[in-house]
């Protein structure tokens, strides 16, 4: 079975964008990048995936890896991108299997958030619609 946040796992959830009516329903108009970034994953590294939306469908979505602690952990966010999230993979692994969506997982502080909050909490029906998307494939945590 594939593994959350392998590059097969994230191969799985961009077709899935793509092809998924309910999702796409619901993501319709959703066009922007953000990087969500794990911190202490196994194996001793930080993760982080950029993911790139075209009106809801995922155009590109790049995985890195370095070892933890990486400077990752200090970063902010950047022109060109929605936000970026920084959270221990506990957490995001709860986020990942819709235990608490991501209003829930931000007054639990489980994740920071670096961005322009308002234009991010008015793009939350669509987040939360990616991250159901994103729990609705099957994976070993």
């Amino acid at each position: 079975m594939m593994k959350y946040q392998s590059q097969e796992w994230i191969d799985a959830v961009m077709a899935k964008s793509k092809m998924d009516e309910a999702y796409l329903k619901k993501a319709k108009g959703f066009t922007e990048k953000f990087r969500a970034i794990s911190t202490d994953c196994p194996g001793g590294v930080d993760v982080m995936i950029i993911w790139e939306f075209d009106d809801g469908k995922i155009v590109k979505a790049t995985r890195s890896e370095k070892p933890a602690p990486s400077e990752w952990r200090g970063w902010k966010n950047e022109e060109g991108y929605l936000s970026t999230t920084i959270g221990d993979n506990e957490k995001m692994i709860k986020i990942a299997k819709g235990e608490a969506n991501a209003q829930v997982a931000l007054a639990k502080k489980w994740y920071t958030v670096h961005g322009n909050m308002l234009k991010v909490f008015s793009k939350m029906g669509k987040l939360n619609a990616f991250a159901e998307l994103s729990a609705s494939i099957q994976c070993e945590y």
